[in-house]
């Protein structure tokens, strides 16, 4: 077994520049479409487009397959969670269309709501701190160990040709 120096180190937490770059903008781009739709009145959040449960896992594991950086893939998908809780309450916070039940509220895992549209914004944010920060660690490093894996082992079949 090869010893782990400091540059494969940097190499797999940092990554290569072009690929970090590329993980990154896609995160962007991916909650920026999904801002517009939301304000468009489409169904755009986690629990009501099944889509993001291929989605967030997909650009962990590119961003093992690119070399993208296991920082860079984690805070990609942290800002995934992060506009997941805080996106829809601060739209309803802001226009004032904030109700009990409404689409701007968002369903908290635990299955309750806030009371008003300040305390659900707030709260969205203490979850993403908390619970998404969390989960975004856990499915990028192991997204990320699957796309470095695929990456291996796609490079030993090439080396054996």
């Amino acid at each position: 077994m090869r010893r782990l120096d400091a540059d494969r180190l940097r190499h797999h937490l940092a990554g290569d520049r072009r690929p970090r770059r590329l993980v990154v903008l896609c995160a962007v781009s991916l909650v920026s479409v999904a801002s517009v739709a939301f304000l468009l009145g489409l169904d755009a959040g986690l629990y009501e487009f099944s889509g993001w449960l291929v989605i967030v896992p997909g650009i962990a594991v590119a961003g093992g397959i690119l070399g993208a950086g296991l920082v860079p893939t984690v805070g990609s998908l942290w800002l995934v969670g992060v506009w997941w809780y805080v996106f829809p309450p601060l739209v309803g916070y802001v226009t004032g269309e904030w109700m009990g039940a409404g689409r701007y509220t968002h369903p908290r895992m635990l299955g309750f709501a806030y009371g008003s549209a300040r305390a659900e914004l707030l709260g969205g944010v203490e979850t993403s701190v908390n619970f998404g920060l969390l989960l975004a660690v856990l499915v990028g490093v192991l997204g990320y160990v699957a796309g470095s894996a695929v990456s291996r082992l796609a490079m030993r079949v090439r080396s054996s040709r």
